[in-house]
């Protein structure tokens, strides 16, 4: 008989303490005199937008999104910081949730183009009101902005514009993680804009290209604000060194639902393209692609796969990195535990682990499944329950089966 603890449910834990120690590190790489934009865009990576809007508005001075929608949460949401739209807004109903955010100053919008202007000079003379907008300089990236050639003509019609206030100026990288030839190419391209005007900017005009690689790596791309996203969740793409001391700040926990043993030559999984090479202990875990685990990163045949990290039934004692084999379903997948001590249904399983040691942490993971690491958070489904772990603190919405609360100085409330 097993008791509630193999219940199969599974739950993403993130970590606001390391979340806010993480936007320190940032803080103190990028100097007092460069601001800190903190992108949480897509549901904040999929972690919850307000919970983790609430924590980086401590120590960020701007947020980005990207649409509407998610500006109108956090407004809703009562978040007192600027919140930065990424995407071209047009018009907007007076009724929207984001609309108070605009007549009060605290919603900055994007200037795409010399259209898109067009749209937002009627939109604040609609509403008699000042809008604060932030121009968008395309120097390559080819996804959004205006033409490098009516950039200068569009800030100067912003400047001189009764109703709209110009915010910031903004590019974005084609490839900071590891071209710096192309970065340096489109950081000069955004200087030449800037030397090209004939008025004067206002001073607290906030320039920013940077995101986290470029961040990370390229101090002459700070300006007076960096835009981070990835770098406060604790990861970095593939092929750039984090910053020292920087934290992960999430975990996925789940349990071990089944074990079974199989004699060489057995397969497991569909298409059998996993095949034992030795007796072994197979375990099931009860996530799959359903719920946002990425698919293609069984082991099979030549090919490497993931990790999980086992522990034991109190996620107390890690007992190892455990392979993910065969082929990920839907609703589980297959680990071989031959090399972990044996023990049965009821082992914690972390599917992501915030040791860095582990092969399971986030970045490993996302280099096997091929993709950068955001796309791995923001792709677990909404049904798998958030966790919210503060310091000296534990917000939950979900049981304490899996063995959640056993963070130090760390309480529960609800």
């Amino acid at each position: 008989m097993h008791t509630f603890r193999t219940i199969q449910h599974s739950v993403l834990q993130i970590d606001l303490g390391a979340i806010d120690h993480n936007c320190g590190v940032i803080r103190t790489h990028i100097g007092n005199q460069c601001k800190l934009c903190a992108v949480v865009k897509a549901d904040g990576y999929g972690l919850g937008i307000l919970r983790v809007a609430s924590q980086l508005q401590l120590q960020a001075d701007l947020l980005a999104v990207y649409s509407p929608e998610e500006a109108g949460d956090l407004v809703v949401g009562g978040i007192s910081k600027p919140i930065l739209i990424l995407a071209p807004v047009h018009s907007v109903d007076r009724f929207h949730p984001m609309y108070s955010g605009l007549a009060q100053g605290t919603v900055h919008l994007v200037v795409h183009g010399e259209d898109h202007l067009d749209s937002l000079e009627a939109l604040s003379e609609r509403y008699s009101i000042t809008l604060n907008v932030h121009v968008k300089i395309d120097t390559g990236l080819h996804r959004g902005g205006c033409d490098m050639c009516e950039a200068k003509s569009i800030i100067e019609r912003i400047v001189n514009h009764p109703t709209l206030r110009l915010s910031g100026l903004m590019t974005h990288f084609i490839s900071a993680v590891q071209d710096e030839e192309l970065t340096r190419l489109q950081h000069n391209r955004f200087d030449s804009v800037l030397q090209s005007l004939e008025i004067s900017l206002p001073s607290d005009c906030l320039m920013h290209e940077a995101n986290t690689a470029a961040t990370v790596q390229w101090p002459w791309t700070h300006r007076n604000m960096v835009r981070v996203g990835l770098a406060w969740t604790g990861a970095v793409p593939e092929g750039v060194t984090p910053l020292q001391n920087i934290l992960p700040v999430v975990s996925w926990r789940t349990r071990l639902v089944h074990v079974r043993q199989i004699q060489a030559g057995e397969r497991v999984g569909y298409s059998g393209n996993w095949k034992a090479t030795r007796a072994s202990r197979i375990g099931i875990v009860p996530v799959g692609y359903s719920s946002g685990y990425p698919m293609g990163v069984g082991e099979e045949g030549r090919r490497s796969g993931t990790y999980v990290k086992v522990f034991d039934e109190q996620f107390q004692i890690p007992l190892g990195d455990a392979p993910v084999i065969g082929s990920i379903c839907m609703d589980q997948i297959a680990i071989d535990l031959t090399e972990i001590p044996e023990r049965g249904v009821g082992y914690g399983i972390e599917l992501i682990s915030t040791d860095t040691s582990s092969q399971a942490n986030l970045e490993q993971i996302a280099k096997v499944a091929g993709v950068v690491p955001h796309a791995i958070l923001s792709r677990i489904s909404p049904k798998v329950h958030r966790t919210y772990l503060a310091p000296l603190a534990v917000v939950t919405d979900t049981p304490s089966h899996l063995g959640l609360v056993h963070l130090k100085k760390h309480k529960v409330f609800l």
